[in-house]
């Protein structure tokens, strides 16, 4: 997918709360999808083309993104070859400022309440300031989703871009923050959860509620999407969880 209109758009949205360069915020998803263990030690990462269309940025912000993470080890980029993850240790990079840097140390039923909450009040904020050029970035990322039905990194790198420009609609630097350092607990559970069947396809479902509410400017719509979405994301997770523990008892 080349690069098209929306992605400058994305970019001009995220500097309207963003405290850092659109290349570092992209920066610091990569190493929050590599600290969460979405992507491990060795994966190869999609190309530019792709990420650029998951992540709803032009290929130049990515490859300056990929760029910072090589300077610091973090990724190998091989001319000719895939770029691949080269460590684990990103350092206070892969989370924001609000965290303790620590991605899985909290519990999943505090992490699902926290975002009802935050979440919540960032859909009011969002519904009330979200603009057209946003809208289109989120229909182009739904777009994307659907093209990536069976690959889960690919599905939970476009998800997190999806998810990222509602925060930042919402126009509290504080709140996306916090919304979107939420967002990234329990990643290493959802990537195996997003691997069932059914589930890709139920959250790209829950998305076309969340920008149904949002073109329509629907705070209270909004906050029941996101709230159902979240409760989704919440019950596949921890039925990954209740697995994993019945089958370390076995």
């Amino acid at each position: 997918m080349g690069d098209t209109a929306h992605l400058d758009v994305y970019g001009a949205s995220m500097a309207k709360v963003a405290h850092r360069s659109v290349r570092d915020e992209v920066a610091e998803r990569f190493a929050t999808h590599i600290a969460s263990g979405v992507l491990n030690v060795g994966d190869n990462l999609p190309s530019e083309r792709d990420l650029a269309a998951s992540m709803g940025v032009s290929r130049e912000t990515v490859r300056g993104a990929l760029l910072i993470l090589s300077a610091k080890g973090i990724v190998s980029i091989v001319q000719g070859s895939r770029t691949k993850v080269a460590s684990a240790d990103v350092g206070d990079l892969g989370m924001s400022a609000l965290s303790n840097g620590r991605v899985t140390d909290y519990a999943l039923e505090d992490v699902h309440e926290g975002r009802l909450m935050v979440e919540a009040h960032v859909s009011q904020l969002a519904a009330a300031h979200i603009d057209d050029k946003a809208l289109e970035s989120l229909a182009a990322l739904i777009k994307v989703q659907e093209k990536n039905i069976d690959d889960p990194v690919c599905f939970l790198i476009a998800d997190r871009a999806f998810h990222t420009i509602v925060y930042q609609s919402c126009g509290n630097a504080v709140l996306s923050d916090l919304a979107a350092t939420l967002y990234s607990y329990q990643l290493h559970d959802r990537r195996r959860a997003v691997s069932k069947t059914g589930t890709i396809t139920q959250s790209i479902a829950d998305h076309r509620e969340i920008l149904a509410a949002l073109v329509a400017r629907n705070p209270d719509a909004l906050a029941h999407a996101m709230g159902v979405h979240e409760q989704r994301i919440y019950d596949s997770t921890r039925a990954v969880l209740a697995n994993s523990k019945n089958k370390e008892s076995i």
